[in-house]
């Protein structure tokens, strides 16, 4: 009888990661990893579910050194053992939210663990980004494994010079983490001035991203930002709310990096906070490509027989129908399962 066993494949995943990013050989580690994966693919505490940020590495000092504006906080420190990891995520995932991610720093016969943040403002780079991203400073002065539950019981795992996505459900295929909010983000940034692009669709990736994991479905269209086109979208998806005055993402960044006032920043921040809501309710969210939000809750309807070939959810038939009404530079699809779809006017030439 053949027989195959998901526990011992990701344990040979973690077993190789671990080898690749030149992490000791501590007997507790990959057990220890292997149970915080499990755990944090679905994470509750008291009813609600949590998506904690976790690092771990051999030389917490040595990171910290390498990240600017970096704040930590040590919670505890123990004897190393496989349980011990538990504990670290039951009492730090609280904690683990707006900036603040988990640390585990592993030793031969020790552990402890915290929280950290390197957030300075709404502009600033994610800790991931600048631990194991294109910001990562690390040579060879130690070893760092992030991982995060990014929906659907689909943890990602990254160091330095591996990563993998741990698909932990047999009801889906899994995507490319990351790809398609590039993409997104992209699109709504593409006609901001070429001095904030970068940084404008660094923010809308760290914002939709950080609502994306913790929403249940979204839609997401992204409009060429002219009257004529800002028009013809409403004539053609007119049931919904579409703002009297939309409001300018790129200029509320701008005032934040620019000013460095209280007003603005904490502007920017109720703003972000709104978009965010916005983009987890019903229907759709329209931005244009200079990052300003036209509007949300935006139901997207079937014209003539466009529907008749379309098969699945009602956030796949609206996707399907946003890609053919000629109206979207892009569109973005997430389900409630986590399965994701974009679409850009460039696939259509």
């Amino acid at each position: 009888m053949e027989e195959r066993s998901l526990r011992s494949h990701v344990l040979d995943l973690i077993g190789s990661f671990l080898y690749k990013e030149k992490f000791p050989s501590y007997p507790y580690l990959i057990e220890g990893m292997l149970n915080l994966i499990d755990s944090t693919s679905s994470y509750r505490e008291e009813g609600e579910e949590l998506y904690p940020e976790i690092f771990i590495t051999n030389k917490i000092k040595s990171v910290l050194e390498t990240i600017p504006f970096c704040k930590n906080v040590q919670i505890d420190r123990k004897s190393a053992s496989v349980k011990e990891f538990s504990n670290a995520l039951k009492l730090c995932a609280p904690l683990s939210r707006n900036g603040w991610v988990i640390y585990i720093n592993v030793e031969a016969g020790h552990i402890s663990y915290g929280v950290v943040s390197s957030e300075i403002s709404e502009l600033s780079p994610t800790f991931r980004t600048q631990a194991v991203g294109e910001l990562s400073q690390n040579g060879d002065e130690y070893c760092i494994a992030y991982l995060q539950n990014v929906g659907n019981k689909t943890v990602l795992l990254q160091g330095s010079e591996a990563s993998a996505l741990i698909c932990l459900t047999l009801n889906s295929k899994g995507v490319a983490h990351g790809q398609s909010l590039n993409r997104l983000c992209a699109s709504i940034s593409q006609d901001i001035s070429p001095k904030y692009k970068d940084v404008s669709q660094s923010y809308f990736e760290k914002l939709i991203g950080a609502t994306l994991i913790v929403g249940h479905g979204s839609l997401i269209g992204v409009v060429k930002d002219s009257d004529e086109n800002i028009l013809a979208l409403k004539q053609r998806h007119g049931d919904g709310i579409y703002f009297s005055k939309p409001i300018d993402m790129h200029e509320l960044l701008v005032a934040s990096e620019e000013e460095k006032t209280r007003e603005a920043c904490t502007s920017n921040r109720l703003f972000s906070s709104l978009l965010g809501s916005m983009l987890n309710h019903d229907g759709m969210t329209v931005l244009t490509t200079s990052g300003k939000v036209l509007g949300y809750h935006i139901f997207v309807k079937p014209h003539g027989g466009e529907e008749a070939d379309i098969v699945g959810g009602a956030r796949t038939r609206a996707f399907e129908i946003m890609k053919s009404s000629s109206c979207f530079e892009c569109c973005f699809y997430k389900s409630q399962d986590g399965n994701e779809k974009i679409w850009s006017i460039d696939d259509a030439q």
